[in-house]
């Protein structure tokens, strides 16, 4: 388990303690999103940019692959687990 604290500051504005912003890998520009359930426990999760800035990572061998491959892809990935 890590810990920190923050002060807000007079603006409403925070610093991510240094040992969970290098835990989530937040960056300058990342985007946090917060939720606080009924029972007063908040979440913070890392929202890590759009679908476009994973353009590029996954390597498809130069080929396009077919809405059908995918699926096919899928099934075969939930059947192994």
């Amino acid at each position: 388990m890590i810990k920190g604290e923050s002060t807000v500051s007079e603006k409403g504005q925070l610093v991510i303690p240094r040992e969970i912003r290098q835990a989530l890998d937040v960056q300058r520009g990342d985007k946090l999103a917060w939720v606080m359930g009924d029972d007063g426990v908040l979440r913070v999760t890392v929202a890590k940019g759009d679908l476009m800035a994973l353009r590029g990572r996954i390597k498809s061998g130069g080929r396009s692959v077919s809405a059908e491959e995918m699926d096919e892809a899928i099934k075969a990935g939930a059947v192994s687990e």
